[in-house]
């Protein structure tokens, strides 16, 4: 069988298309507080695979996030692989891989530096494992233990899936995997009633834009409904579940919870297809358009987070917008270096994220100022920052 012919062509177009715009996105950004203490501070797969890139590459964006765009490349092809397993056509599974690419989240999850990307191709890679039918799957249950906290969320999911098969080797097998997650990790369920439901609810919606996450919800929904058991079903809707019950008491990380939702993006796909094709010609319109609406909000968040730099230079209090975690570190780092400056002593964060980029702490004091300042930092020809030493 020819490994290239025109679909698998067209995933692979696809799939650089994909990683182009991160990379463009990370040659925009700077490394962020958070993605700092991953690197220096964490013990995790991420966090040690990020070391390794570095070692090899130097200190640089593109080798710190070699590891996000190649398990990126992996989970496209997984999406598009389980695609072709429960969509009709060939080309369904093309439009999957693009929408699949396009979500915002997904986009975010390959240029931020974070566990959630392993965790999310585990999950791909056992749902294809199941859905081709090998003894694989328990071998890779096991193995997930040790991937992450939240993988107690997939043995949640596999243990109802498997009741629902009324396989009782697997539901076994999944509480075996729920407790030995548990004990190794443990989970927080502390804290008091708060108002984060809805925060996170909100978080949701912006992650996947908000009509896609509408429907993709009605989706989750009408497939519940149905008798068939289906993985990726379970999944999603568990993480959903399971993440909207944790945040009623606390704040919960949604590099954690919140993305293992993603495996069941297929399955929307499907829906949305079936909602067209079983209807007449003349009855289709109000299907298409509410797709083009879903395409319409996806390319607008896209455009956000492409020339999110572009529109940094334009909001006025810079440091009360979340994007200032991903901006000014790296161009701070080069005036110090072009000044032949190899120490400062700064806040705890920008501190960190310096670094990264080989300045150590101690030396002269580094200050941001509102006025004047030596060390000017612009962006298209703009003040985004000044900076005092």
């Amino acid at each position: 069988m020819n490994f290239i012919n025109r679909y698998n062509f067209y995933f692979l177009l696809s799939a650089f298309f994909s990683i182009a715009i991160l990379l463009y996105i990370i040659s925009n950004i700077s490394i962020s507080y958070k993605e700092s203490l991953i690197y220096f501070e964490n013990k995790d797969l991420i966090a040690k695979l990020a070391n390794l890139s570095v070692s090899y590459f130097g200190n640089n964006d593109y080798a710190l996030k070699l590891p996000n765009l190649i398990f990126h490349f992996f989970n496209l092809l997984l999406i598009y692989l389980i695609s072709k397993k429960i969509l009709k056509y060939k080309i369904d599974s093309i439009l999957c891989v693009i929408i699949y690419s396009f979500i915002p989240c997904v986009i975010m999850q390959g240029s931020i530096l974070n566990e959630s990307i392993i965790t999310l191709f585990v999950v791909l890679l056992i749902c294809y494992v199941e859905l081709v039918k090998t003894k694989l799957v328990y071998f890779l249950l096991f193995t997930a233990i040790f991937i992450s906290p939240s993988t107690f969320m997939l043995f949640i999911a596999f243990f109802f899936y498997a009741v629902s098969k009324r396989d009782k080797k697997l539901a076994i097998f999944s509480i075996f995997c729920f407790g030995i997650n548990i004990y190794v990790y443990g989970i927080d369920i502390s804290g008091k009633p708060s108002g984060r439901f809805l925060d996170v609810f909100g978080e949701l919606a912006l992650l996947y834009s908000p009509p896609l996450f509408i429907y993709y919800v009605y989706t989750l929904y009408r497939n519940l409904t149905k008798d068939k058991p289906n993985l990726l079903l379970y999944i999603s809707i568990i993480s959903f579940v399971i993440s909207f019950i944790l945040s009623i008491r606390q704040e919960i990380y949604k590099e954690i919870f919140l993305f293992m939702s993603l495996c069941g993006i297929p399955l929307m796909i499907k829906q949305f297809l079936s909602d067209i094709r079983v209807r007449l010609p003349m009855f289709q319109n109000a299907y298409k358009n509410r797709f083009i609406v879903v395409i319409i909000f996806l390319l607008f968040e896209v455009l956000l987070l492409v020339f999110s730099k572009q529109i940094y230079i334009f909001v006025e209090n810079k440091d009360k917008i979340f994007l200032n975690e991903f901006y000014i570190a790296k161009e701070i780092s080069r005036e110090l270096k072009t000044r032949n400056i190899k120490r400062v002593t700064t806040d705890k964060k920008m501190q960190n994220r310096l670094r990264f980029y080989g300045i150590k702490q101690g030396g002269a004091l580094l200050k941001k100022v509102a006025k004047n300042g030596n060390i000017i930092i612009e962006y298209n020809n703009q003040v985004v920052a000044r900076y005092a030493i």
